[in-house]
Formats: structure tokens, sequence, C-alpha cells
């Protein structure tokens, strides 16, 4: 399983006199050094304030923005959206001189949308978005090439992490953060394609950059080297892949605790390491533990699920539990139809994967419809 890299960019360019502005930056610096609780304390106490002093304007807007945020990073996408539907409406209503707020919060609600699996709902709201922040639009590029890259788009993904690419280096500079978000969203690409080689490389300079800016114990630091850890397996590098794995899972668990969807995305890759390894009761409740923590936070018919009940069931059916595997492959396959549709490359992938089961079974009619794409679920 690829690992996604999820972009919110809040909107905290405001470093005014006012206490519910200190506040706001104060939030964030919290934020940054994964003091989460103490966060949220801060961005809750200046919406309520907002909400009772009767604010419309920037501090509401802002205020019901960054929580939203705030909620995103942590993981808490239910309460994320309805914040971030309500800051739109304020912004909205400031007209021309708050466009760039707007973006702002529709770049952050579109990233949301991608990470609940709603692609159709996000891409709009990128394009809404992208005129209003020229020229410093790489984040809303990086977001794109993960939405491509979640439609199984992989063309338009690679155009798209250039492109953020290229902004980057040009308004942020080659040794930004904005350059090393974009950097591990091209390496992502090319893991995608099997550019093994090419995408170390990318991931290398990302981690450098994060390294030099924010140190190694943080959710950016983390990513990074979760995405290593899965270069390194492909190239069957087993204890490098592993050691790197259980560093990114250590800090996803400390900084963003035990049930984000960034955590099971660790788990997930830990237990590919170990499965590939042979090292089979290690790896079952480190699939079972991603799998639950993915239908908790992200629901049962979301695409980071299937591809959860996929690995799962693939580890079934290389132990003999063909009978497992396949109510597990059914699942994901009725899943991926439904939220990515037909011809996606998950879709085919799992379709592969149970044929293959289907034959190994003996029932070669099953077996023959899945691979020419016949009525797969019969």
């Amino acid at each position: 399983m690829k690992i996604a890299l999820l972009i919110c960019c809040a909107n905290l360019a405001f470093a005014g006199q006012a206490d519910w502005q200190k506040r706001m930056l104060d939030a964030n610096r919290l934020d940054r050094e994964g003091r989460y609780s103490e966060a949220q304390k801060l961005y809750v106490a200046s919406l309520d304030e907002a909400e009772k002093s009767g604010a419309t304007g920037r501090w509401m807007a802002e205020s019901l923005n960054n929580l939203a945020a705030h909620y995103f990073l942590c993981g808490n996408y239910a309460q994320a959206e309805p914040l971030y539907r309500r800051a739109l409406a304020v912004w909205k209503a400031g007209g021309k001189e708050l466009e760039r707020d707007l973006a702002f919060t529709m770049n952050n609600l579109a990233a949301l949308y991608r990470a609940l699996g709603r692609y159709a709902e996000a891409e709009p709201l990128y394009a809404a978005a992208m005129p209003l922040l020229e020229p410093e639009t790489a984040g809303i590029w990086n977001n794109l090439a993960e939405l491509y890259r979640s439609e199984g788009k992989y063309e338009k993904a690679e155009s798209a992490a250039r492109k953020a690419l290229q902004i980057a280096d040009q308004t942020a500079g080659p040794e930004s953060a904005t350059a090393a978000s974009a950097l591990q969203a091209l390496s992502s690409v090319c893991q995608d394609l099997k550019r093994y080689d090419e995408a170390w490389a990318l991931l290398d300079r990302s981690r450098q950059i994060r390294e030099k800016l924010f140190g190694g114990e943080n959710r950016l630091m983390a990513s990074t080297l979760g995405n290593m850890a899965v270069v390194l397996t492909a190239r069957q590098k087993f204890a490098e892949a592993e050691s790197l794995a259980r560093r990114a899972l250590e800090i996803r668990e400390k900084t963003l605790g035990s049930e984000h969807p960034d955590v099971a995305v660790s788990l997930n890759n830990l237990a590919q390491i170990e499965r590939f390894q042979g090292r089979y009761i290690e790896a079952e409740p480190l699939y079972r533990r991603a799998l639950a923590i993915w239908e908790k936070k992200l629901g049962p018919e979301h695409p980071d699920v299937a591809k959860g009940l996929c690995n799962l069931a693939d580890f079934y059916h290389e132990r003999g539990r063909e009978s497992g595997a396949e109510r597990l492959y059914l699942r994901a396959i009725a899943i991926l139809e439904k939220t990515l549709g037909p011809g996606h490359p998950e879709l085919e992938r799992v379709g592969q994967n149970l044929a293959e089961l289907y034959r190994a079974q003996g029932r070669y009619t099953k077996a023959k419809r899945l691979e020419t794409g016949i009525n797969t679920l019969r």
C-alpha cells in the first residue's frame, strides 16, 4: 500500500496585534511542535470568543478555518468539514478583499475531501482556488498530484508534482519546506510507477531539507521516513525498511496519537515488511490494527479500508486461509467499485489477486471472468 501525503495549507499569515491573532499564532506554533491538545484549547477559545462577540469577518473565518485545519491534522475529519464550510461562507461574504483567504480554505476543504475519498468534490475546489493564490500555488499543485494518484491518473499526477516542485523552487526556494513537500509528492508518483531509484533520490533530498528545518521527530519527517521504508521494501531491503518503518510509527504515535490514520499507514507498511520476511505471527495483528483505525476514522467504505482489506487478504491467501481471503477480496472489490469506479489500477490489482486465488482453488471460470473484467462480483 502506498503512502499518501495529505497537505493542509491552513491560512495563518496574519500577525496582527489583536489578542485573537496572537492566540492563532501561538496555536499554530503548538501544532508544529506536536502539542496538539494545547493548540486545540487556543483554537477553541478563539472561536468561542468570536461567536460570543458576534464577529462576522476575518476573526470568525480565521477561527473556523484554523480549528478545522487542526482537526484535519489530528485525523478528526468529521469535525473539520462543517467548520471549513462555515469559514467559506464568511470569506465569501467579505468580497474581493478576502479572496486569497477564501482560496486557502477551498484548498483545505479539497484536501479533506481527498482524504475522505470524495475525489469528485475535491478537484473543482482546487481549480477555483488556483487563480486566487497565484503565483504561490505549489501547495495546490502538490495536492492535485496526490488527488490524481488516488484516482490512478499517474501521468497527470507526475505533471502536477513537477509543476509544484518548479513553483516551490521559484517562490520559496529549493531548501524550503514547500520544496520538501513537492519532492515527496513527486517521489510518491515515482513509487507508483516503480521508478524506485528516482523515488529514493527525491525522498533523500526531502529528508535532508526537513531534518534541517524541523529536526527528526515530527510528523513531516515520519512521512518521509515511511515513504523511504516503502521504497526499501520494494527493493527487498527488509532490515533497513523495518528500521525506518518502526521509527516512522514511533514518531506518529508520539505526535499524532495511537488512532490517527497516518498511524494506520505505518502499521500497514510494517505489517507488509514482516510478512515479506515470513514473520506471519507479527504481521497479522499489525494488519488488523491498521484496518480497525481506518474503519473507525474514515468509515467502512473508504478506499484505504479496501487497500487494508486486500493486504490482509493477500496475507490470508499466502497462509492458505482461502475462504477468509475470498471474503476480504470481495469486500475490497465492492468498496473500490463504488468509490473509484471501473478501470482503476487498484481495483484491477485486487481483481487479479482474487483471480489468482480462484485459480489456486481450481475455480477457473470465476478466475477468467475477473481477468477479463466481466461481472467481478459473481
